[in-house]
């Protein structure tokens, strides 16, 4: 357990070796299914994961804004002694690993958005093509 910036306690739990990576759980609520995955990343990352407040063994109290769970995000960095980590997330976890990435860019070494919402195909998928061609030559 550690303590977020205003007192709430968040469980966590880090395993693995390499470059550290915060991977956070959709829903909101969804807090129990992500442990198959940050096993099988143990092998290149260390893989940061915590129950986000509210959600299965962390405490419920509000606020339960963007920012704040941004701010949690950031709790779980600084109490695993990362200066710098990779912010990853499936569906409601993307989107605050993508966010968190905006609001601290020289804390995110980059972005792991795992079936998030927000990005629309018809405005990313022309620049992916472009990205492929100029990689590929």
């Amino acid at each position: 357990m550690i303590t977020a910036d205003d007192g709430v306690s968040l469980w966590t739990a880090s395993s693995g070796m390499g470059p550290d990576l915060a991977l956070a759980h959709g829903g909101p609520g969804l807090w129990d299914y992500l442990e198959p995955l940050a096993i099988e990343l143990e092998p290149c990352a260390t893989v940061h994961r915590w129950d986000q407040r509210g959600c299965g063994r962390s405490e419920d109290r509000g606020p339960y804004t963007v920012d704040r769970f941004v701010a949690d995000m950031d709790a779980v960095r600084a109490a695993s002694a990362a200066d710098r980590w990779i912010v990853g997330g499936h569906s409601w976890g993307a989107v605050l690993a993508l966010v968190y990435a905006l609001r601290h860019p020289d804390r995110a070494l980059g972005v792991l958005y795992i079936a998030g919402t927000g990005l629309a195909w018809a405005r990313w998928r022309p620049l992916h093509h472009v990205e492929a061609k100029r990689r590929l030559g």
